[in-house]
């Protein structure tokens, strides 16, 4: 695997290599793994994208404040990107020991006391796959693989297998991504052990 792909049909096929398939041309109805990949493939890349805070899948944005307030409990109101996938923990200027931002996603708003604008980090929608980092392609493409397994080959030993493969290379892929810049600091849960 080069782990560098530029269409969704070769990140497809990189999943199908892993189960032995032969690979296909496009996601048409020729077949049951291109029906699989037209059908289910956009769901599975978003909710990879979102399961992490990938490098090249991070954004840095400035949101200016709606004019209509929160009705209740916050300030400002602020309208998340059209392209977010998930927004991550906030801290004021987005610096790594600055102070966390309060803030609740409502439906498509971000609720907060922050006045604007807001200096939003988040992890959007990424639809081009020249764009994505090799160590994504491959966790990814074991994710695909996991998920199209049984409807493909009818095996569910080998979807089960590819689905510990892929937990360990997500976990392997994001703590190698994780490891560049200087990370987040994150909130200390106070835990009820005694009721």
């Amino acid at each position: 695997m080069s782990g560098t792909v530029n269409t969704s049909v070769e990140m497809a096929n990189l999943a199908l290599a892993h189960l032995k398939e032969a690979p296909i041309r496009d996601f048409d109805f020729s077949s049951v793994a291109s029906r699989w990949f037209r059908n289910h493939y956009a769901a599975h890349r978003d909710a990879y994208l979102a399961m992490h805070d990938w490098d090249f899948a991070t954004e840095l944005v400035n949101l200016p404040a709606e004019t209509d307030r929160p009705p209740f409990r916050w300030t400002y109101q602020y309208r998340k990107p059209s392209d977010s996938l998930r927004i991550p923990q906030q801290t004021v200027n987005g610096e790594a020991g600055g102070s966390i931002i309060e803030f609740e996603v409502v439906g498509q708003r971000i609720m907060t006391d922050q006045p604007p604008p807001f200096p939003l980090r988040h992890i959007r929608r990424v639809i081009r796959e020249a764009e994505f980092a090799p160590l994504f392609v491959h966790g990814f493409s074991l994710f695909l693989a996991a998920g199209c397994a049984h409807a493909i080959t009818g095996k569910n030993s080998r979807a089960e297998v590819l689905r510990q493969a892929a937990r360990e290379t997500f976990d392997q892929a994001g703590t190698f991504d994780a490891m560049q810049g200087t990370s987040l600091p994150m909130i200390d849960l106070e835990i009820i052990t005694d009721r």
